[in-house]
C-alpha cells in the first residue's frame, strides 16, 4: 500500500452492501472463521479477572480485530486461514505496538466520555443528592427526572464517535499498510467524514441484522427455556455468546470490505507470512 494512503469516496449503496458481502465471505469460509470466533470468545474470557480483566481485554481488541481482518483478507486469497492468525497482530513489532496504542486510544475515549456524563450530572445535581442517589438506584431514578441529559449525551456520543471513526480504519491501516498510529487516526476519520453516505447505508443494514439476530436469538432462547427447563436456559446463554461473537466476526468482515473499497485494498497485497495455510477454500 503506498505510504500516502489515499484513498477514495463511495456511495450510499456500497456501504448497504457491506454486511451481506461480509455474510458471504462468511458462508464460503464458515468453519475457519467458525474456529476464530470460538478462539476470540475464549481470549473475551479474560474480562473476568477483577480490575484488570477489563483494561486488558479493551488493550487487546484492536490487535485481535486486524488478526479477523487479515483472516477475511486470506479468504479473499481463497486460503484457508488458522485459528491463530487471530493473533498476527502480535508477530510485528511494529504492528503490535501500532494496535496496542489504539487500544490505549480506545480507553481513554471510553473515559472521557464517562467523565463527560459525571461532569454534566455532577453539575446540575449537588452534593446531597448525588450522595443518596449512588445508595439506590430508586433515588438515582428520582435524581434523574429532574436533570437535562440530552446535552451530556451529545457531547460524549460526539467523543466517542470520534475514537470509533478514528479507530475503524487505523486498524487496517497499521495492519496492512504498517501505518504510523497517529497518521492512521486521523486518515481514517477522515476517510469516514468523506464517506458518511456510505455509513449510512452501512448503519441501517446494521440496524437491520440486529433487530433480526435479537427477534431470532428471543424465539430460541425462549423454546429452550420452556423445552428443557434450566439445562435449556444453558445452552440459551452458550448460544447467545457464540451469535455475539460471530456478529462481531461479521462487523469485521464489513470493517474489512469497507477497508478494501475506500482505500483500494486487494487480496494478497502484504507479503505472506511465513507458515500460513496455502489450502483452498472450497
Amino acid at each position: 500500500m503506498s505510504h500516502q494512503y489515499n484513498f477514495q469516496r463511495v456511495g450510499f449503496a456500497q456501504g448497504l452492501g457491506w454486511l451481506p458481502a461480509s455474510a458471504e465471505m462468511m458462508r464460503r469460509g464458515f468453519r475457519p472463521l467458525a474456529a476464530i470466533a470460538a478462539l476470540w470468545l475464549g481470549v473475551s474470557l479474560i474480562v473476568v479477572i477483577p480490575l484488570i480483566g477489563q483494561v486488558v481485554l479493551a488493550l487487546i481488541t484492536p490487535l485481535l480485530t486486524a488478526g479477523v481482518l487479515l483472516a477475511f483478507d486470506r479468504l479473499g486469497q481463497r486460503r484457508v486461514p488458522e485459528p491463530t492468525t487471530l493473533f498476527a497482530g502480535w508477530r510485528d513489532p511494529m504492528r503490535r505496538s501500532g494496535l496496542l496504542m489504539l487500544g490505549v486510544v480506545a480507553m481513554a475515549g471510553g473515559l472521557a466520555a464517562a467523565l463527560i456524563l459525571a461532569s454534566w450530572l455532577g453539575a446540575q445535581l449537588g452534593e446531597d443528592q448525588l450522595e443518596a442517589a449512588l445508595q439506590s438506584p430508586e433515588a438515582l431514578a428520582e435524581a434523574l427526572t429532574g436533570v437535562s441529559l440530552a446535552g451530556g449525551f451529545l457531547l460524549a456520543g460526539a467523543v466517542l464517535g470520534l475514537v470509533l471513526a478514528g479507530l475503524y480504519f487505523a486498524i487496517p491501516l497499521i495492519m496492512f499498510g504498517r501505518a504510523p498510529t497517529l497518521t492512521a487516526f486521523i486518515t481514517s476519520i477522515k476517510a469516514v467524514v468523506a464517506n458518511w453516505l456510505a455509513f449510512v447505508g452501512y448503519l441501517i443494514a446494521l440496524l437491520a441484522v440486529v433487530i433480526g439476530l435479537v427477534i431470532i436469538v428471543l424465539l430460541v432462547t425462549s423454546f429452550l427455556t420452556l423445552a428443557l427447563g434450566p439445562v435449556g436456559a444453558f445452552i440459551a446463554q452458550i448460544l447467545l455468546l457464540l451469535v455475539a461473537m460471530l456478529f462481531q466476526v461479521l462487523q469485521a468482515g464489513a470493517q474489512y470490505l469497507a477497508f478494501s473499497q475506500i482505500f483500494g485494498w486487494s487480496p494478497g497485497l502484504e507479503e505472506e507470512d511465513a507458515g500460513d495455510d496455502d489450502n483452498v477454500v472450497i
